[in-house]
């Protein structure tokens, strides 16, 4: 798995390409809590290049999540497809994680949300 990271209008964005597992999710995990300690409160995850995800990546983004959402940020999740999109349905993951079709759909929501809370 190898992680790319960029920050587009103070959104951080995180590209991931490679298989998402137990002996990974760690590095996942890593990479979310410093954006979390470097108070980037405002993550979207593009998961376009990941062909599988086992329940512990999508427990690390579930987990990374409930914790931007108490400090009033939040989370998207983009570019999911083929296997990875059917272990979110079989998990209900999409009532949990904002799922959107794109990197730039899911950054505008979370700029729109911005601008609700001013």
């Amino acid at each position: 798995m190898v992680i790319h990271e960029k920050t587009i209008n103070k959104v951080a964005v995180i590209t991931i390409e490679g298989e998402v597992d137990l002996y990974n999710a760690k590095d996942l995990k890593d990479i979310l809590d410093d954006k979390i300690r470097n108070q980037q409160f405002e993550i979207v995850v593009n998961l376009a290049k990941v062909p599988f995800m086992d329940s512990s990546g999508i427990g690390t983004l579930v987990t990374a999540m409930y914790k931007l959402k108490k400090y009033h940020g939040d989370l998207k999740v983009c570019s999911v497809h083929g296997s990875v999109a059917k272990v979110f349905k079989l998990t209900g993951m999409e009532s949990h994680l904002e799922v959107y079709s794109s990197e730039d759909t899911a950054i505008q929501s979370l700029l729109d949300g911005r601008d609700k809370q001013e």
